[in-house]
């Protein structure tokens, strides 16, 4: 939760700061929300709710609709649970050797551009083989 930005999102009833400034006495509540979560197997209905709102694609666009995006805006607790979620599943992933050894999405110290030097390096040796 510390290192979560300060920023907040229309649907979090307490402001961020404020829950990061009394996390020594909130954060065994929301683990215990979290933990809820995880063993029920379920994400409660007010966690999923989120705030929608159009942001352009750049600033140099002009604002016509076709250069904005949605962007939605989760709750803290909805993004702690997702965090959670996200370190148990990649730890078990990694730890069973589950992932594809050339996985480059969501590992740590693999990068876009290490997945394309991996497919320049095979479409080099193809060219090359024949």
């Amino acid at each position: 939760m510390s290192n979560s930005p300060n920023k907040q999102s229309d649907s979090d009833p307490i402001p961020t700061w404020l829950l990061k400034e009394c996390s020594s006495v909130l954060v065994p509540t929301i683990t215990n929300i979290v933990n809820l979560s995880l063993i029920s197997g379920q994400f409660h209905p007010t966690l999923k709710k989120s705030i929608i709102s159009p942001l352009l694609r750049k600033l140099t666009l002009d604002k016509e609709l076709s250069n904005y995006r949605p962007m939605s805006n989760l709750s803290l607790i909805s993004k702690i649970i997702e965090r959670v979620v996200k370190s148990r599943l990649i730890d078990y992933l990694t730890s069973n050797s589950l992932l594809n050894s050339h996985q480059s999405a969501y590992c740590k110290h693999h990068s876009t551009e290490r997945a394309l030097l991996y497919v320049n390096h095979h479409l080099i040796g193809a060219v090359g083989s024949q």
